[in-house]
């Protein structure tokens, strides 16, 4: 009975010694995985933050189911583009959407396509104005800092404006103003806000079509979740995500 008596105390010895080594196992474990940073740049409609500190946007939702699905704790901030690319560089940011400029080239490594997505033009009701070739001769607006190869020596004059609600208001009230280019998500998100319609102005003509964006990681991100996250992401894509993002931000 004596030793029974003992070799309980040995077992039940061992097993607390082992739940506690199963417990720091763990914790340690916890502690070594990192949140996921994520950010999406600052622009309606496609990230920005309500008066009541609600995130809202088209690549806020896409980049927000990237953190969802991929089983990690993570963080999702929204900044103006040119500090989240600075953060993607220095590390402080995992994953962002970008474009595959030289700016964003520069910051981090190019993932998988997030998107394609419509550069367009408005126009001016009864402008007439049907296709690129017609915008030859007349006055544009762009976006800050935008170039258009396809437009390249066309208008007589460019405007460029900050905001695309700026340039929405502009086309219509102005009446030297023929056309202005957008990405397609903000000409329709702005028309809705604004309370205008396509009623309200000319045709809609393509200007660059299927322009890729892209999920952009930091360069030193490890293989391992390079290839989960591009495995989550080329799902989102074929989903149809955007597309339906796209609607419920302003095209109907």
């Amino acid at each position: 009975m004596k030793y029974l008596m003992i070799i309980n105390k040995k077992f039940i010895a061992v097993v607390f010694l082992l739940s506690i080594m199963s417990q720091a196992i763990a914790q340690a474990t916890t502690e070594n995985i990192k949140p996921l940073m994520l950010a999406t740049m600052d622009l309606p409609p496609y990230g920005w933050v309500d008066e009541q500190g609600k995130p809202h946007g088209i690549i806020y939702e896409l980049t927000e189911e990237i953190g969802k699905r991929s089983g990690l704790p993570y963080t999702h901030k929204i900044r103006p583009f040119s500090r989240m690319l600075l953060e993607l560089k220095a590390g402080k940011v995992d994953l962002l959407s970008s474009q595959a400029h030289q700016r964003a080239l520069n910051a981090g490594d190019k993932l998988a396509v997030q998107f394609n997505i419509d550069v367009i033009a408005g126009t001016k009701k009864d402008s007439g104005i049907q296709q690129i070739q017609d915008f030859r001769d007349k006055n544009m607006i762009y976006h800050q800092s935008a170039s258009y190869p396809q437009l390249d020596g066309m208008p007589r004059d460019i405007i460029f404006v900050k905001g695309y609600q700026q340039i929405l208001q502009m086309l219509h009230q102005r009446p030297n103003v023929h056309g202005a280019v957008f990405s397609e998500p903000a000409y329709y998100y702005w028309m809705k806000e604004i309370s205008l319609s396509p009623t309200d102005f000319g045709n809609v003509i393509t200007i660059e079509a299927n322009k890729e964006q892209w999920i952009f990681v930091r360069k030193d991100y490890p293989e391992e979740l390079r290839k989960k996250i591009q495995h989550i992401v080329e799902e989102i894509h074929k989903e149809g995500m955007y597309e339906l993002l796209l609607k419920k931000y302003g095209k109907k």
